[in-house]
Order: C-alpha cells, then sequence, then structure tokens
C-alpha cells in the first residue's frame, strides 16, 4: 500500500453521516485521499443490509452495495442519542474539514446536530447536505427512495417499454447520481474555502440530478415541441439499436442519432461482405431519415444487419466497426469486462482482501487519471466501529478511560 502524500485531499478529514443514498460520495473522496471517518449507531448500521447482498458460506449475509461504498473509509460507532455521544460527535465535527450528511426534519444532521450548532462548532465547515429534495422548498421534509426521486426528476418516464407503465432501471442509480454531485460540491467548496476561508453549505437535490440526465428530452421538446416517449429495447431508427451476434449481443448507433457517413460506412460493410439483403440498403430512399425510422424499415434492417453479425463475434464486430467510425460497442457481461485488455493495461480494478466476507474482492478503480496523482490507495470496508479507538483516542485525543466509560453506555 503507498501513501497519500500524492493524493490531492491528502490532509482532508470528512465525516460521512449520510445514508445509502449518499455514501458513495464519501468513497470517491477517499479514493482521492481523504480520511473519510464513517460514522455507525452501536445498534448496526442499515446500510449494512442494503440490497444487493450475498449469503457466505456462514450464513452470514453481506451486503455488496456497503462493501462497495465504504472502501477505503474509517468506520467509528456512536451513540448520538446521549449527551456523552453528542459530546464527541460535536468534537469529530470540530476537527474535520467536511461533513457529508443527509439531513432530517428542521435540517437536523443524523448527528442531531442543527445549522447553528455546525456554524459554531467549526466556522470553516465545508457542509455537504445529500437529500431528494434539497434543504428548503415545499418537498424538503418529504421522505424519499430511489425509486420516488428517479420519478420526481422525470427520468422514470423514459424508462420501460411502448406498452408498459413506467419501469425504474436497476442499482440504485439516484443514490450515485446525488453522491457524485456530492463529491464534486465537496471539492469545489474545499477549493473555494482556499480562497476566502470561509465555511460552504452544498445542498445536493436527488430530483435536479436526475433532471439533469433526461439526455435530450427537455431540448427536443423546447425546439421541436415533441416529448419524448420510452421504447425500451425497441430501435427508434434503422442503423440503431441492440443485435444478436454469435456470442452474445453489440449495440450500434449509425442512424439519424449518429452521423451520415456512419450509415453510409455500414451499408458499405454489409455489402461488401456479400450480406444477404445488404443491396437493398443501397436504395436512395435509405438515405432519408424519416423513411429509416418506419417500423418496418427498422425490420428489415434488423432483418439483415442480424443476419451478417449472427456469424461474428462481438469483439470482432467492434474491432472493425471501430476502424470503419461506427459506433459499435459490444454488450459485456461482468467477465468481459474484467478480461477487458484496455481495462487491464490501464491497471482500473484493484483487488483487497475483505475481512468480513473472508474472500478477495476485485473493486472498480478510480475512473479518471490526474497528472501527478499517485496509485490508488486501497484499504478494505471496514467493520462495524472498526477504527473507533484510533479515531477518537489519536484524532480527538479522548483518554483510554472516557473511551470505556463510552463503551460501556453504548452497550446495549
Amino acid at each position: 500500500m503507498s501513501d497519500r502524500s500524492s493524493h490531492p485531499l491528502d490532509g482532508v478529514v470528512v465525516v460521512d453521516a449520510t445514508d445509502a443514498s449518499g455514501a458513495y460520495c464519501g468513497r470517491l473522496l477517499a479514493d482521492l485521499g481523504a480520511d473519510v471517518v464513517r460514522i455507525e449507531p452501536p445498534s448496526g448500521d442499515p446500510m449494512r443490509h442494503h440490497e444487493p447482498t450475498v449469503r457466505l458460506a456462514s450464513g452470514e449475509i453481506v451486503s455488496c452495495f456497503e462493501r462497495f461504498v465504504n472502501l477505503n473509509k474509517r468506520s467509528v460507532t456512536l451513540d448520538v442519542t446521549n449527551d456523552a455521544g453528542r459530546d464527541l460527535a460535536r468534537r469529530l465535527v470540530g476537527h474535520c474539514d467536511v461533513l457529508l450528511d443527509t439531513p432530517g426534519p428542521g435540517d437536523v444532521t443524523s448527528l442531531g446536530l442543527t445549522s447553528e450548532e455546525l456554524a459554531s462548532l467549526n466556522p470553516d465547515l465545508v457542509r455537504v447536505s445529500i437529500s431528494s429534495f434539497g434543504f428548503e422548498g415545499p418537498y424538503a421534509q418529504y421522505a424519499s427512495d430511489d425509486l420516488i426521486t428517479i420519478a420526481s426528476g422525470g427520468l422514470l418516464s423514459l424508462g420501460g417499454y411502448e406498452d408498459t407503465p413506467p419501469i425504474s432501471v436497476y442499482g440504485n442509480q439516484t443514490y450515485f447520481a446525488e453522491s457524485i454531485f456530492g463529491a464534486v460540491g465537496a471539492v469545489l467548496g474545499l477549493l473555494a474555502r482556499e480562497q476566502d476561508a470561509t465555511a460552504r453549505r452544498i445542498d445536493v437535490c436527488g430530483q435536479e440530478a436526475m433532471a439533469n440526465a433526461l439526455e435530450d428530452a427537455v431540448p427536443d421538446y423546447d425546439l421541436t415541441g415533441s416529448i419524448r416517449r420510452r421504447f425500451g429495447g425497441q430501435a427508434r431508427e434503422a442503423g440503431s439499436g441492440t443485435f444478436a451476434c454469435a456470442d452474445g449481443f453489440v449495440t450500434m448507433v449509425a442512424g439519424r442519432l449518429g452521423t451520415a457517413a456512419a450509415w453510409m460506412s455500414l451499408v458499405a460493410w454489409l455489402n461488401e461482405v456479400g450480406t444477404e439483403g445488404a443491396g437493398e440498403l443501397l436504395d436512395q430512399c435509405w438515405n432519408d431519415h424519416s423513411f429509416r425510422q418506419r417500423r418496418e424499415s427498422i425490420t428489415y434492417f434488423a432483418d439483415v444487419f442480424e443476419r451478417f453479425a449472427r456469424t461474428r463475434l462481438k469483439h470482432d464486430l467492434y474491432h472493425e466497426a471501430q476502424a470503419r467510425r461506427i459506433a459499435l460497442a459490444p454488450v459485456n457481461t461482468f467477465a468481459d469486462v474484467l478480461a477487458d485488455p484496455q481495462l487491464e493495461d490501464r491497471g482500473f480494478f484493484e483487488t483487497v482482501a475483505d475481512p468480513i466476507a473472508g474472500v478477495d474482492l476485485t473493486y472498480p478503480g478510480r475512473p479518471y487519471r490526474i497528472d501527478g496523482l499517485g496509485p490508488m490507495v486501497v484499504r478494505p470496508a471496514p467493520t462495524p466501529g472498526e477504527h473507533t479507538r484510533d479515531v477518537f483516542e489519536v484524532m480527538l485525543g479522548v483518554t483510554s478511560e472516557e473511551l470505556r466509560y463510552l463503551e460501556k453506555e453504548d452497550a446495549p
């Protein structure tokens, strides 16, 4: 394990008091070198049961989500329902640079501290609040989850099929979107604080994050008056869509969403290899966007292309399409991604022995590179309260006697 001397957030202390919707934010900051301290109640953090989960050979159920978002963090257990615990929470907030929280009713943090208390405890604090509707406005106090947030932001309307109600995408996408915005806000807050030594309050609203993900739906309505509909896996035009091949599927954009050059290159390719029915695509009518958007045109093209693709492997199709400047990509399985030579060459994946799972886990690494940034420091996601003594004794100067007293108070 390398040291953190070459990491941009070296020396930055972050207190993570979020729920599942903001926990990935702390992970992103930890990957940049911050010392992220996750606060968990002695009764147990609900996030440790967050789906998806796996059952170990021992019978214990482990949250894959929790092991992922808590990588590189430290964990302390703290009961903020009693006076001693709240006092320690105040001391910890007074020591940190960034507080990540999911505000509750009245804008009180999960640590039980109000905005006024935070300001008096740490005048230079960068507070990043992550919630579905922000800390003010008519919905600020509403409870929410991934499904409600993605629906209120409008993105759910595009998920699913033409003949079904909306269907949400898998994997708590709003939680990751909110966290990414939160990490950006935290870094911007720290940079701004360097300039004027002033505290910052960053308000991350999941609803706005989802509205930002509507792709071309808003400008499409603004420019043409058309309301974008959900299509599911159905192609919107000949030349674009997902198609079967010899060992799985490929996805391609070579129609209106691509370029005229890509469409012509694709048609030329199909004819060069003598694909049955490809000659029909040379007719001038196929150069017209509206013609390619007809249902019968979409069906005809799909039949022709899949006759061609079913005799070829997806990665062979990908490399040849890239050479012809056609936007085609394989639909990868998890095994495909882990074996990808590009990701392997960049050292994207990190493997770490996990103390709870009892096996080595492979994690996606940082999805970026920065000049001068050292190798990613990989520390396994902690066990509950694993660093309680270290954080309180070393960071805050709590005596062993005080800590023993607190541990007795925290005992069930």
